[in-house]
């Protein structure tokens, strides 16, 4: 794991609240969530009779924000694919929340929710605690291949 990879990934273990975004035809949603994160995979269960669930049945990409308001401010935009996983799926369990998974009365919960599972192909971050490097990029081509990159500029990060 590249340098920036592991600080990305560091960052989003760090954090437990973002706002993911959907899109459906012209219309869009940001909703705040909690998540849980797994290296670079970003975890969230929500009621499975929401809206966005809509959304993502329609279009499976979104971003999500992260921002960290105590100072220096630091920040994650993050563009992926995102899954959701039933409660048949092995994978929904594996990410169930311990409190969840140790209550027998939340046994019916778990029915009643779904794991959106985002896989990234694209994050930057803002770090204003960064001398100089203000901006770190970390991207995964279709082909697999992943590359990291250290941004001096708000004009150079704004062409990404």
């Amino acid at each position: 794991m590249g340098k920036i990879k592991e600080e990305i990934a560091q960052f989003l273990k760090d954090n437990r609240l973002c706002v993911l975004c959907t899109c459906r035809g012209n219309e869009s949603r940001a909703t705040p969530v909690t998540y849980w994160s797994d290296g670079l995979m970003v975890n969230i269960f929500s009621e499975k009779f929401t809206a966005k669930f809509n959304f993502l049945e329609k279009n499976p990409k979104v971003s999500i924000g992260i921002y960290t308001s105590h100072q220096p401010d630091r920040g994650l935009q993050l563009w992926g694919r995102a899954e959701v996983i039933t409660h048949e799926d092995s994978r929904h369990e594996k990410y169930l929340p311990d409190q969840v998974k140790k209550n027998p009365k939340l046994v019916k919960l778990r029915k009643m929710v779904k794991l959106i599972q985002v896989t990234p192909y694209k994050i930057l971050v803002v770090d204003q605690a960064r001398k100089g490097k203000v901006f770190l990029k970390w991207e995964k081509e279709k082909t697999g291949k992943e590359s990291e990159q250290e941004i001096k500029t708000l004009r150079a990060a704004s062409r990404l």
